[in-house]
């Protein structure tokens, strides 16, 4: 033991007489050791000391057994110090160093503990400050000499040096920079953002509301809901809620084709019939609204709420069409009470219907969403119109050799005119889907406004009702680092060990 300590002497002798002269790079790469603390320092022996003292070498343990060593025999010197003190000194000891107090036993365990931890907390400050200046010093050793002699220049390094040279150099003006606590700090936040970054998005956001960071970013709660409506179809033409029934024939028992074909007809008689019984119904009622007069047809649309418009004829019409709805809605609503509660149940959840009460209830509430389906398909229809006056015009603008090239392309006839030809391409606009892509844009970017206009309260709530997941995990831990950089600058730059701060406090 005497001779490792002669070995530390030695070193650290020899370590302050280098201090004297010019600084280099391993000069402050000894001066990070030196910060580790009591009896951190290594011994390093010249070979001749290796050779002269052989049983030092035999009774090397780790790095973590040398502390534990250090340790040990330190708080027993120190134990032993503190019971020759007076109560009345080592009262005053603690209360310095804000601990509570005791009687004495307690009291120097109490501060044997407090003292130790400052020296832990030492240690490992010490070992990140000796990281620091190493992976400095070695990001710039694997800088190129170009590269190494550009960065010198930029420093106001000039002169044909060595490149070890230009790296003591760099170091030394990175060290008087502040580079340590500089890298130190970096170190500290890097950290932080592995914490935070290995956390999932409901910890992350349940932290973020704890500390009011907003960790929704508007835009993408908009660009999420809007992609999840596109896939939802809420964008394209709108369908017809209430069906067409088709009877599907009942194929013929053992293959029977013959008694098939029978019933077939026999349905086929029948369907004739009923329409030969409803064109005939409308023309009565036809005959019925034209002998009325004026005045009283325009009463009677009054009644439906519809404002009379145009001459007799189309307010006869305007009333045969009511009529026609009137009946239709009269035997729809019919179909659905015959239907029972179970089966209203399933259609009103197929198509995503709330409804409470009774039969009644779930009737209505059929109605009404068939309703609107309907309103949907009439306002759409009225778009539609207005995308394809819009299209005749931009086609009656052109002439009519390149409306021929236009048909051409799309494999249409050119007929012999121009309106011919433009008449074709609204057609064909229609069919293959041009008119609807136009319509389904026009749709989605009014909705992008409307949802540019809520606030983040109202947008969220729309994510959670939607099921859509809005948050960026990479955008919390951002704004989580800026808040806690802002708010806490020592907990984002805690380079002072914790002894240290102890003494601030006194």
């Amino acid at each position: 033991m005497a001779l490792k300590r002669k070995a530390v002497a030695k070193a650290s002798t020899g370590l302050f007489k280098r201090s004297k002269g010019k600084t280099s790079a391993k000069t402050i790469e000894q001066e990070a050791e030196q910060h580790m603390g009591i009896c951190q320092v290594e011994s390093q022996e010249e070979p001749e000391q290796q050779q002269e003292e052989p049983e030092v070498q035999e009774d090397e343990i780790s790095d973590e057994e040398k502390v534990k060593q250090q340790e040990k025999e330190l708080a027993a010197a120190r134990k032993k110090e503190l019971k020759g003190m007076g109560a009345a000194d080592l009262k005053e000891l603690l209360a310095s160093k804000g601990l509570e107090i005791g009687n004495k036993a307690d009291m120097i365990e109490r501060l044997l503990a407090h003292e130790a931890e400052a020296r832990a907390v030492r240690r490992e400050h010490d070992a990140k400050m000796r990281e620091v200046v190493v992976r400095k010093k070695e990001e710039l050793e694997a800088m190129s000499a170009p590269d190494l002699k550009d960065l010198c220049s930029s420093k106001g390094i000039t002169g044909v040096l060595a490149k070890a040279v230009r790296i003591e150099k760099l170091l030394l003006l990175w060290q008087q920079d502040d580079g340590v606590n500089k890298g130190l700090a970096q170190m500290a936040l890097e950290k932080r953002q592995a914490e935070l970054a290995a956390k999932d998005k409901a910890a992350l956001l349940k932290l973020c509301d704890k500390v009011g960071v907003e960790a929704f970013v508007k835009e993408v709660m908009v660009e999420r809901l809007l992609r999840h409506e596109l896939e939802a179809g809420v964008f394209a033409r709108p369908a017809a809620e209430q069906q067409i029934k088709e009877e599907v024939p009942v194929p013929a028992k053992n293959g029977d084709l013959v008694a098939a074909l029978l019933a077939s007809e026999a349905n086929r008689k029948k369907e004739i019939e009923l329409k030969k019984q409803q064109e005939e119904v409308a023309a009565n009622k036809r005959k019925e609204l034209k002998s009325m007069s004026v005045e009283e047809l325009k009463k009677a649309l009054s009644k439906h709420k519809l404002e009379p418009v145009g001459k007799k004829e189309d307010i006869v019409e305007a009333l045969f069409q009511v009529g026609i709805q009137e009946e239709r809605l009269a035997a729809r609503k019919a179909e659905l009470r015959a239907m029972g509660k179970e089966e209203l149940k399933k259609l009103l959840c197929s198509k995503a219907i709330e409804a409470t009460g009774g039969l009644e209830a779930m009737v209505q509430a059929i109605l009404s969403h068939e309703a609107k389906a309907r309103e949907k398909l009439k306002a759409y229809g009225v778009k539609v119109e207005e995308v394809l006056a819009k299209k005749r015009e931009e086609l009656d603008a052109r002439t009519a050799a390149e409306l021929k090239q236009m048909c051409v392309n799309k494999g249409l006839k050119v007929g012999v005119g121009k309106e011919d030809r433009v008449e074709r391409l609204l057609e064909e606009a229609k069919k293959d889907g041009e008119i609807d892509k136009v319509l389904k844009q026009q749709a989605r970017s009014s909705r992008r406004e409307e949802l540019l206009t809520m606030d983040h309260v109202a947008l969220r709530k729309l994510c959670s009702k939607a099921g859509v997941d809005a948050l960026v995990k990479e955008v919390m831990v951002e704004r989580l680092i800026s808040h806690e950089t802002e708010h806490s600058p020592a907990a984002a730059d805690s380079t002072e060990p914790l002894a240290k701060k102890a003494r601030s406090r006194k």
